[in-house]
């Protein structure tokens, strides 16, 4: 519920990723929100720049900001949002939207391999055998990495001779 009191988190706008605490309901729209301990300067805001949390304190209407800042250190509210699974969703989040390619890579090769020893597991639980690779795979996959032997030391080949001609 919408009630002064209420922990909200700023989805949208300069303040966005701020936690704040509704101080007043103006209107059905709009709510009057203070955060001094959190970074969110006093101001009205509209209901649809905030997610309302589970978080309550036991706030008088239109509370003034020192009086809200000791409430706020009183009840260790900055300690209990960040333990919240919301706050550790937000944060894998944001770690995800910050990694570079190689990384992600590194994510999918992971959950390829977490996949694979998860669907091994459930297959020997139901009594089925692990699959095999075939002799004919082995042989191709043995083949396969040959061939980028070869083909490095071809490569490393190639370049020393190039160093020779330009020396001459």
């Amino acid at each position: 519920f919408v009630q002064a009191g209420r922990v909200a988190y700023i989805n949208y706008g300069v303040d966005h990723g701020k936690v704040c605490v509704i101080v007043e309901v103006i209107n059905s729209t709009r709510v009057l929100v203070d955060g001094p301990t959190l970074g969110v300067p006093r101001q009205v805001i509209s209901l649809r720049r905030l997610a309302l949390t589970d978080h309550l304190l036991k706030v008088a209407k239109g509370i003034h900001t020192k009086a809200l800042e000791i409430l706020i250190k009183k009840e260790d509210l900055v300690k209990k949002i960040g333990e919240s699974s919301w706050a550790k969703k937000l944060a894998s989040q944001k770690r995800r939207a910050e990694l570079n390619d190689f990384e992600r890579f590194q994510v999918m090769m992971l959950k390829r391999q977490k996949a694979y020893l998860v669907n091994k597991d459930v297959a020997q639980s139901h009594g089925k055998k692990p699959k095999k690779e075939s002799a004919k795979k082995a042989q191709q996959a043995k083949m396969d990495n040959n061939r980028i032997k070869h083909h490095f030391t071809l490569k490393s080949h190639q370049k020393k001779k190039k160093k020779k001609k330009k020396k001459y």
